[in-house]
């Protein structure tokens, strides 16, 4: 049994005999994310099943609402990200639709789910678009409520990814429930101030909580190869320029003396572009493009990269205001990371990973050629920065935080 089909065992089965004080309510409303290995949304599913660990770490038992798992709903969970690609604007708004009946049938379902069983110390909702599973909650207003925002979604959704008509409806229900919330949970700083002026929260009201380290990743053996491997792994959108990224990869190919290989997991609306350029530019020889991997494979692979890369950048947004997971994954299996500026890459820098940043294409070559020509990093030196980051970002560490927030 993998660990994500073992962790929705543990809590969809939550016994009723744990003390109300030792138990949560995990609510996820986002109709594609599923808990497989083979999803579609990994860096939720990660998100999810990391939390969920460390929260059974601290000694919290966590019963999981997972609208994918709800009756008919499993069929979201087959929608891919591709599918969005040149969708006409009447499907978009037949999409608003279905996501409102969908909406009202998961708050259906957690109503009768929870009304039958004991009341948690706390509920915890993962937010997504035109959802509010916590208001159906039977015991809403008797546990401390607790709201993650991994972005301002209803805007993120409408005008990023081009697939949402109702932006008002559902800024309307965001505000609504961020407010209601007792924490909100957001996971950077940049996102907190975001969050203030959307909603018009209280500061004090919203927690920093960023993605962490997966424990896991420390067992992957390292498996350094002949040819220096940097790669990408993630979502393969407009916004990460992983097109500028290979040539730039394939310049400094050209010029340097060490053999480079660029490799890239993950699925998305730029991948057919990206097969595209490197069959013009004839880069099949320098560019790797794997596509979507079941998560323990992608693991393995990456575990013989040298460099990691992450080149998030602002959309809709005044900042960027994510927590890229990929950070916390690539410094947890020990690589190099060659990223633009975050919160998060400072935090892992400080913590002893082998972090580098760049603004701009120019920037990115003149570090990832320095990188190249520096000689390798020792294996003691690399064990030793995997250990450091983990005992400094655990998701365990993570957990106890909310919980010492939630008076648990």
């Amino acid at each position: 049994m993998n660990e994500a089909v073992a962790c929705r065992a543990r809590t969809d089965s939550a016994s009723d005999d744990v003390p109300a004080n030792q138990r949560v309510d995990y609510l996820v409303g986002g109709f594609r994310i599923s808990l497989d290995s083979s999803t579609d949304t990994p860096g939720p599913r990660t998100h999810i099943v990391n939390f969920l660990r460390g929260l059974d770490q601290n000694g919290v038992q966590s019963k999981l609402f997972l609208a994918s798992s709800f009756p008919f709903m499993g069929r979201f969970a087959s929608i891919k990200q591709t599918d969005y690609v040149d969708i006409s604007n009447a499907r978009v708004w037949l999409a608003d639709v279905v996501r409102l009946v969908a909406a009202l049938w998961c708050g259906l379902n957690v109503f009768v789910r929870s009304v039958a069983s004991p009341k948690p110390a706390m509920i915890y909702e993962r937010l997504a678009v035109l959802q509010s599973m916590s208001s159906f909650h039977f015991w809403k207003n008797r546990a401390f409520r607790v709201v993650e925002a991994n972005g301002i979604l209803s805007r993120e959704t409408a005008r990023d990814r081009n697939v949402l008509k109702s932006e008002r409806l559902a800024a309307y229900l965001e505000r609504r429930v961020l407010r209601r919330a007792d924490l909100v949970v957001a996971v950077s700083a940049p996102l907190k101030d975001e969050l203030v002026a959307f909603a018009s929260l209280d500061p004090d009201k919203i927690m920093v909580v960023p993605n962490g380290v997966p424990d896991q990743l420390l067992r992957y053996e390292r498996k350094p190869h002949t040819v220096r491997v940097a790669g990408f792994v993630g979502s393969v959108v407009k916004w990460h320029g992983l097109d500028r990224i290979i040539e730039e990869v394939a310049e400094v190919s050209r010029k340097s003396d060490v053999a480079l290989a660029f490799e890239v997991i993950g699925d998305g609306a730029e991948l057919a572009s990206l097969r595209a350029l490197v069959d013009e530019q004839g880069l099949t020889d320098v560019v790797r493009l794997r596509g979507r991997m079941a998560q323990e494979d992608a693991f393995e692979l990456m575990a013989g990269w040298d460099i990691g890369i992450a080149s998030h950048q602002k959309s809709s947004s005044d900042s960027m205001y994510h927590s890229p997971l990929k950070l916390y994954e690539y410094a947890a299996l020990g690589l190099s990371i060659l990223c633009t500026d975050s919160n998060d890459a400072r935090a892992l820098a400080s913590s002893g990973a082998d972090v580098r940043m760049f603004e701009d294409a120019t920037q990115f070559s003149e570090q990832l050629q320095a990188m190249l020509v520096e000689p390798p990093r020792s294996g003691e030196e690399i064990e030793a920065s995997r250990s450091a980051v983990l005992a400094a970002h655990s998701w365990r560490s993570r957990a106890a935080g909310v919980l010492r927030r939630a008076g648990m």
